[in-house]
């Protein structure tokens, strides 16, 4: 499971300033010293906290609670999902979520949601003090809240992990009445492992709610020696269509030692080698945001060719009938 930053709590005595008080009062003063306060009775040494991504963060945040809570609070939902390292749709949440057994603990408390879906052994995984439930049990948990775009997201992740889709089915089988359910099927019958990312996860789901033709994932051609492979192929429209983003030109592990003007250039001349493929008529590329506003994308594919069924708008949201 994924780590969190080192957290100090409080001593009942006021040894090396490591009272409740003294490290409060420490969180509001600025310097090497400082801390930040992630949960109850919970700190972090703020040059730690500032230099840390929005995941290490958040795990820190849900360590913090679960050792507080003991046994036999298990982290689930978006708290499992980032210990175990997979995707996730939107930023991290500032609530923690844990699973407990039914009635053992307040329904709500600041910062942290508590949910009471039976969890047995099966079910838990286990990292020193923490448990979280486990990867294919966490899809489930967020494949029954009805939010179809986080959980396709997920079980993509998942599933590129190593988890089958026999583990995710054999996970979902275990609730047959569950509020959810038919969501939770159209999750799993959306899933993928071929989706390389995040944002091609999100858009397949996307392309479902416009009623798009179903592409074929990770389509190659072969031209002039050289191999592509596109994110999003409709054979029947001539169209591909490819994710982009700028952390394409911007982050080291797309640059591969290339300036962002030579991968900038790449990116021209790749898309110019695929529409002298006499199949490819048509490439559209799709940013992450454009994926946030439906009606001109929707505009955009219905000038490429690609015939979306569906009118934009909130009544297109996924949904099991």
């Amino acid at each position: 499971m994924e780590q969190p930053l080192p957290i100090h709590r409080s001593t009942p005595t006021r040894e090396a300033g490591r009272s409740g008080s003294a490290m409060r009062r420490r969180t509001a003063r600025p310097g090497p010293d400082q801390l930040v306060r992630v949960g109850p009775n919970a700190f972090v040494r703020a040059l730690d906290w500032n230099a840390a991504g929005p995941r290490t963060r958040y795990v820190t945040r849900v360590h913090a609670r679960l050792l507080r809570l003991g046994a036999p609070a298990s982290a689930s939902h978006a708290s499992a999902a980032a210990l175990h390292g997979l995707a996730w749709l939107a930023g991290w949440p500032e609530d923690v979520h844990v699973t407990v057994p039914r009635s053992r603990y307040r329904s709500r408390s600041p910062g942290l949601v508590l949910h009471t879906r039976p969890l047995g052994a099966s079910g838990v995984a286990r990292d020193g003090r923490v448990t979280a439930t486990t990867v294919e049990r966490t899809v489930i948990d967020v494949a029954l809240t009805g939010d179809v775009r986080s959980a396709v997201v997920l079980a993509d992740s998942a599933l590129r992990r190593g988890v089958s889709a026999a583990q995710l089915d054999h996970a979902l089988a275990a609730y047959p009445a569950a509020r959810g359910r038919r969501t939770a099927e159209l999750v799993l019958e959306l899933a993928d492992a071929r989706s390389g990312s995040p944002a091609e996860s999100f858009a397949r789901v996307v392309f479902r709610e416009l009623g798009l033709p179903e592409p074929v994932l990770q389509q190659e051609f072969v031209l002039d020696g050289r191999r592509i492979v596109v994110d999003f192929w409709f054979p029947e429209q001539g169209v591909v269509v490819e994710i982009d983003g700028r952390a394409k030109y911007t982050q080291e592990r797309y640059l591969a030692g290339r300036s962002p003007a030579d991968a900038f250039i790449d990116e021209k001349r790749r898309q110019e080698l695929l529409l002298t493929s006499p199949d490819v008529r048509r490439v559209v590329r799709v940013e992450w945001r454009d994926l946030h506003l439906p009606e001109p994308l929707a505009h955009r594919l219905r000038a490429a060719g690609l015939p979306c069924a569906v009118r934009p708008g909130p009544s297109a949201i996924l949904a099991a009938a």
